[in-house]
């Protein structure tokens, strides 16, 4: 199913953050600042994303605009950790591991990807603002309502149902699934929706 864009879209390449600003900095751009190993591709040169993305980011901060992250980012920080370091680790051996194998029978490892979690926590903490989310019955009933309507997976669904109840409707991703959400502002590099925004009239230029 092609994306269909519902949200405004800006190229955070050319835009400027400004200090009333509020984002919700989405799981991929935290990892591309805090977590090295998903900053490079397979021959171990740079992300394109993973200067994009600081780089805004920074800018954000010195305008001092007002930066975001929620428990769900965290959930999902620690998925992506620990498959990434599964994966490595697999690197190493002739066959891949159980996620449970993996995470109840190596304990070293168990214990790095704890302090990876950790350590990248702690920087997101100190470069951000926690959004409260109370996943009541009401909140469930609202993301089940939007869901439909979006082609977001459950991560990115309360994470959306969390910008629209918070107001907080800013969010810098390179995840596309984002501009699916009407009412959203998608603030991104990612080529493929950016031209998409453009031939329908959702690219905005602030």
């Amino acid at each position: 199913m092609p994306v269909v864009i519902r949200a405004s879209v800006v190229d955070l390449r050319s835009d400027s953050p400004k200090p009333d600003d509020s984002f919700i900095v989405d799981t991929n751009v935290w990892l591309w600042l805090y977590y090295p190993p998903l900053t490079q591709n397979s021959a171990g040169e740079p992300l394109q994303s993973a200067i994009d993305y600081p780089n805004y980011f920074k800018s954000a901060l010195a305008a001092k605009a007002t930066l975001y992250s929620s428990a769900l980012i965290f959930s999902e920080l620690t998925h992506n950790i620990e498959r990434k370091e599964k994966r490595i680790y697999e690197s190493n051996l002739a066959n891949e591991l159980d996620a449970k194998v993996y995470r109840h029978d190596y304990p070293r490892q168990r214990l790095k990807v704890t302090q990876l979690v950790q350590d990248a926590w702690s920087d997101i903490s100190s470069s951000s603002k926690l959004l409260d989310m109370n996943l009541d019955s009401n909140f469930m009933t609202e993301s089940l309502s939007l869901f439909p309507a979006t082609q977001l997976d459950g991560y990115d669904l309360f994470t959306a149902q969390l910008a629209k109840q918070s107001q907080v409707n800013q969010i810098i991703t390179d995840d596309g699934d984002y501009a699916t959400v009407a009412g959203l502002t998608i603030f991104t590099a990612n080529q493929k929706i950016l031209n998409l925004a453009n031939q329908c009239g959702k690219l905005v230029v602030r």
